[in-house]
């Protein structure tokens, strides 16, 4: 039985940048405050 190894030896990125990691958190974090802001705003009503 033959192993399958790939061509190249490079290590699987297994996670993003930390710049890349920083700015989905800042979007989720935008995005979290928006809903909190609207949901507020229709509750008030």
């Amino acid at each position: 039985m033959e192993s399958i190894r790939p061509d190249n030896s490079d290590p699987i990125a297994l996670r993003p940048a930390p710049n890349q990691l920083g700015t989905i958190t800042l979007r989720f974090v935008g995005l979290l405050a928006v809903a909190i802001a609207v949901l507020a705003f229709v509750y008030s009503r």
